[in-house]
């Protein structure tokens, strides 16, 4: 049985691999997956309610909830199930605005990294400059740059579609710093040492490093809400939210509209802190 299932999923992951969904994508399915077969489910509806209902139990939320539902929804349509995938529907999610960072946040968090770590000041700079996710900073390579046009290709990002990010001459400056010191050969633009050699740099790793230096600097911070903080600047600054939507990678516009919503309640901030009306009442 165990090898019945463990071949299934190895079927299921070329299936998701082969449907363009990312690597983390694929992990987390054939992961919820794996536990389902595991606790004996079924190609079937109720199979599937029955153990949503001991996840709930064991106090996950609806959140985890929902991706665990997508996973099995996606299992069913690959087994061509496609009606009993559409029996199953997700929880409901409340949709929270992304945090952004404000500009300032951003310019404490690189004071307090040395000029000497190269590396580190680009991390931050290539997620809230370029709008990048941290998985494509991480697989980003030195051919993806081209420093001469100013412009970065970001290969296979969410949905497995290319796209071109220009870059700005300070940026473009800094990377060409940062190649100079380097003495390795790896083909990837950000690297580490493991095990005694330099490797790409680990998603694992930038997390860390930003809220080290997040703490240091007094600011809360992930790398998606340095990416959220490159939308939402540029929203601000009038630029178009197809522009945007292009920048970020985003395949529907919808998805880039929740940063309209984010700096609404940015202006609301704004006018209430102003109190104009209020004071012309007074008066």
């Amino acid at each position: 049985m165990k090898e019945e299932n463990s071949t299934a999923i190895e079927e299921f992951a070329t299936y998701l691999d082969l449907e363009g969904k990312s690597p983390n994508t694929i992990r987390m399915y054939t992961y919820y997956v794996r536990r389902y077969l595991e606790h004996g489910g079924g190609l079937d509806f109720r199979s599937a309610l029955r153990f949503l209902a001991r996840l709930r139990r064991e106090g996950y939320s609806n959140r985890s909830l929902n991706l665990v539902v997508q996973a099995l929804r996606a299992y069913f349509r690959f087994e061509g199930l496609d009606e009993e995938a559409e029996k199953l529907k997700p929880p409901r999610v409340p949709k929270s605005l992304p945090k952004a960072l404000t500009q300032e946040d951003v310019r404490k968090l690189l004071s307090v990294i040395p000029l000497t770590r190269r590396r580190d000041r680009l991390i931050v700079l290539l997620l809230y400059g370029a709008g990048l996710r941290v998985s494509e900073l991480c697989n980003l390579k030195k051919e993806d740059i081209d420093l001469d046009r100013g412009i970065i290709t970001v290969r296979g990002g969410k949905g497995a579609k290319d796209r071109v990010v220009p870059i700005p001459p300070a940026l473009t400056e800094e990377i060409k710093a940062y190649l100079s010191e380097r003495d390795d050969d790896s083909e990837y633009l950000l690297v580490e040492v493991r095990r005694g050699t330099k490797d790409r740099l680990s998603p694992k790793t930038v997390w860390y490093l930003l809220n080290r230096y997040g703490k240091k600097a007094g600011v809360k911070v992930t790398p998606h809400m340095l990416r959220h903080s490159f939308a939402t600047h540029m929203l601000e600054r009038g630029v178009d939210i197809r522009a945007i939507q292009e920048l970020l990678g985003h395949s529907n516009l919808s998805t880039t509209q929740i940063y309209t919503k984010v700096t609404v309640e940015h202006l609301k901030k704004a006018q209430e802190k102003a109190k104009l009306l209020e004071s012309l009442m007074e008066e």
